[in-house]
């Protein structure tokens, strides 16, 4: 069976050799055609700027919470989150009359765009304008008492401390605004205790659906941003803002950067072809259209793979940058794998039986490492994040285009290119040639020896080892910094929001089915999962969870009490209704956070309403996945209040908390198709994790993608050699010596290539280009070493020798291969 589909294979390769050296011109001006055709699409491409959508999976978990807090707030898109972080120069205490009047001019700039009325009466900030309302009344109020202008209120309706302050008898949660509060353990004569605050934090929320509200917001928080830093905007005080738009804006940033750095590899991928193919074909006349020609077919796949996205309305990513710079250190390969078998066969006079053996001898390695990237790529599309699913769909595609244009563009040029190179091979370089034999001779001895097959166990229990140590030792986290260049301002910002959740951290809680706080039953579950909520890890507890309902049964009791003490009503047991709720709630000016209706009685009905729970220790994500997923099990345990948790980075919390699983499952499956196309392979995937480890990589999304990519990149290492072995006659050693022989040249050409295009986004300083470097990298170095030292060392220990005579020196090749042709016949 396997010997039939062998002939079948070398068949086809000879059909199709013969195709394209009988019309090389055709298959020439189809290539460029096909290519002119399906890259017109891509003036109709889309770019996806938006940091969460890159990494947010449609149809997820999150995605529903989402849809769920949209409907709740009755708004058609979610909000554009920014954040302003404000210190005083000096070290003083924000909460001075001088920083706190410079903090309200530069809030005012924000507040402007967002608050400022449409055509239709709305403002962009709806529903959520009046979420940094408790800290202003706070200041307001604390400046009056400072002024001794409290007027004839008493003492008991006002106290400022913190976290919590009473303000006209009623209590408001200041947390989430101050930080780095220091207070008293006596009640000053303003009536506050807080002695010095470090850091004021003010949110804001905005509604984007239209073109020009985004522009119009973008232009506000990018003028606030250069403000930030430049460090200019106060004598007094400092501010870092982060904001969506800036996100996405130093995303871009990024891309671009790297963009720029990857047109250097380019160019010094150039250099190298154009010495690699100058020492097959020396000064001639087809060396520049060899050269251009290399190159040329990689870059034609990319933009074939884009123009074929773009016809189908997929969106485009930044990181998608990469795709054509990776096409190309890979496309190369496959260039300098037919170069090497074209010199190879440089004896046979006629071209067309020339270019079919070179079909036929190249064909099956070729199609091994190509299907293997396309694989592995396009099992990298089921990956969740969209940002990188449509990064390995793109570039699978790209690799199945390359490895057509390598037939159909590259092969008629070096066809073509023929006449002037047929003697390209000067005695020089045969005398070369002999001495690189006797080198892969000693070599090949080596690897056969018990001293080779000691030295592959004892560097495999090393790399094993460390690498171990480094899998071990991954943390399962992503930070959204790892989305942007690391020398962006945006850094310092998120390094203060990191600060504030580590002090406190809101979660949002919406109930959609409310309970009956009339009925005993529904009012103890209630509670009873406030309570459970409150007691996962990470939770403060009762006294900081923002629920409206203690303060409301508070103001409810209250009144009954009132109203019974005048014998307005008749009961004399208190029991909580729903029945003051509307009054309570003009009372404190309708909150958006409350939704009621009226039945046909004119009876107040709750229909739903937030909660938020306060966290701390949420700095880093991996703690606060795991804190919203515990959150999620409790409510799941109480199905009749329909309760749903938020948070803005749902989705990216979602990926961090199955990166390990699906990476593990993703490499399960790739690993099995790789085995259906070649075997020898699987031994440097841990290797790999363990070294990206020990570089700094995390176990997170990008970390996922990189590694399944270099499941299959790694194929082309291995994969070139084991066939070759596979095919070759004599004992273990020869064989092994043909392979090298071979294939070692054209796989040094092929690392090397790959590491210089690749080599400057080393100085990229966005994590996850950065992270992709870096599996290219280990991946060339560990694919290396596998393929040219430890396959050949498994190989020689499981061998046998063939019945065929011993393989002749190099001299006899060809003569060999003809003998087999007649044997054939």
């Amino acid at each position: 069976m396997y010997e039939e589909l062998t002939k079948l294979f070398d068949k086809a390769n000879q059909r199709i050799a013969l195709a394209v050296s009988t019309h090389p011109k055709y298959f020439l001006l189809v290539s460029f055609i096909l290519t002119a055709l399906s890259s017109a699409s891509l003036f109709n491409c889309t770019l996806e700027e938006d940091i969460h959508k890159s990494f947010s999976p449609p149809n997820s978990r999150a995605s529903r919470e989402e849809a769920i807090h949209m409907r709740f707030f009755n708004v058609t898109s979610s909000p554009q989150r920014a954040i302003i972080l404000f210190y005083a120069k000096d070290g003083s205490s924000m909460l001075n009359k001088a920083n706190m009047d410079e903090m309200l001019r530069i809030d005012q700039i924000l507040r402007q765009t967002i608050e400022a009325l449409d055509e239709n009466g709305k403002r962009p900030c709806e529903p959520m304008c009046t979420l940094n309302a408790p800290f202003f009344l706070f200041w307001k109020e604390l400046e009056k008492a400072q002024k001794n202008l409290l007027d004839n209120e008493t003492d008991s309706e006002f106290l400022f401390d913190f976290p919590s302050s009473i303000l006209y008898g009623h209590e408001f949660f200041l947390g989430i605004n101050m930080f780095g509060v220091r207070t008293a353990d006596t009640v000053f004569a303003n009536r506050s205790r807080i002695t010095h605050v470090t850091t004021v934090a003010l949110w804001y929320f905005s509604q984007v659906n239209t073109a020009e509200r985004k522009q119009k917001l973008e232009e506000t928080v990018v003028e606030l941003f250069e403000m930030s830093k430049a460090k200019n905007a106060s004598p007094l005080i400092q501010f870092d803002i982060f904001d969506d738009q800036i996100a996405n804006r130093e995303m871009m940033r990024g891309a671009v950067e790297a963009t720029k750095l990857m047109i250097i590899g380019f160019f010094l991928l150039l250099v190298f072809v154009f010495v690699v193919v100058w020492r097959k074909v020396g000064w001639h006349r087809s060396l520049p259209s060899i050269v251009l020609a290399a190159v040329l077919s990689p870059f034609l796949a990319a933009t074939v793979a884009f123009g074929a996205l773009a016809w189908f309305n997929f969106q485009f990513y930044s990181i998608m940058c990469v795709t054509p710079f990776l096409i190309l250190g890979i496309g190369v390969d496959d260039a300098f794998i037919m170069l090497q078998s074209w010199t190879h066969f440089r004896t046979i006079i006629c071209k067309k039986e020339r270019l079919s053996k070179v079909f036929v001898e190249i064909g099956p390695s070729i199609t091994i490492t190509s299907l293997t990237n396309m694989i592995a790529f396009g099992i990298g599309y089921l990956t969740p994040t969209p940002q990188m699913s449509m990064f390995c769909l793109c570039t699978s595609l790209a690799c199945l285009v390359d490895y057509i244009l390598t037939f159909t563009l590259f092969a008629p040029i070096l066809y073509m290119s023929a006449d002037c190179n047929d003697k390209y091979i000067s005695g020089e370089k045969v005398r070369q040639e002999e001495n690189g034999s006797k080198w892969t001779t000693n070599y090949s001895r080596f690897l056969c020896s018990p001293y080779g097959k000691l030295s592959a166990i004892l560097i495999l229990i090393l790399l094993y080892t460390l690498s171990a140590i480094g899998v071990l030792s991954m943390k399962s986290t992503f930070e959204p910094t790892k989305a942007f260049p690391s020398d962006s301002p945006l850094s310092d910002s998120l390094e203060g929001i990191r600060s504030i959740f580590s002090e406190y951290f809101p979660l949002q809680i919406i109930v959609s089915n409310p309970p009956n706080i009339s009925n005993p039953k529904e009012y103890n579950d209630f509670y009873e999962m406030v309570t459970s909520l409150e007691s996962v890890r990470f939770s403060y507890g009762r006294n900081r969870t923002l629920l409206f309902l203690k303060a409301y049964e508070k103001f409810d009791r209250k009144t009954f009490d009132v109203l019974s003490a005048f014998g307005l009503i008749g009961e004399t047991h208190y029991s909580p209704s729903y029945d003051n709720l509307p009054f309570f709630l003009e009372q404190i000016d309708n909150p958006p956070t409350v939704q009621i209706t009226r039945d046909q009685k004119g009876k107040a009905k709750l229909e739903a309403f937030q909660m938020t729970l306060i966290a701390s220790n949420m700095s880093e994500l991996s703690n606060r996945a795991v804190y919203v997923d515990e959150c999620r099990r409790v409510l799941l345990r109480y199905p009749n209040f329909n309760a749903t948790v938020f948070d803005g980075d749902s989705a990216v919390l979602d990926l961090i908390l199955t990166v390990k699983t699906d990476l593990i499952g993703s490499i399960t499956v790739t690993v099995l198709c790789m085995a259906i196309v070649c075997f020898f392979f699987v031994s440097s995937r841990i290797t790999l994790v363990g070294t990206l480890s020990w570089w700094g990589a995390d176990m997170d999304p990008v970390t996922m993608v990189d590694v399944l990519i270099a499941t299959g990149f790694s194929v082309d290492y291995t994969a070139h050699i084991a066939y070759k072995f596979c095919k070759g006659q004599g004992n273990a050693e020869k064989r092994i010596e043909q392979s090298l022989n071979e294939m070692c040249e054209p796989m040094m050409q092929a690392g090397i290539s790959t590491l210089l295009c690749m080599f400057p986004l080393i100085f990229v300083p966005t994590y996850a280009i950065l992270a992709f470097a870096k599996t290219i990298f280990a991946v060339v170095g560990l694919g290396l070493l596998h393929g040219i030292f430890l396959l050949p060392v498994l190989l020689a220990s499981i061998s046998y020798e063939t019945d065929v005579d011993e393989l002749p020196h190099k001299g006899n090749v060809d003569e060999l291969e003809r003998r087999k042709e007649h044997l054939l016949l």
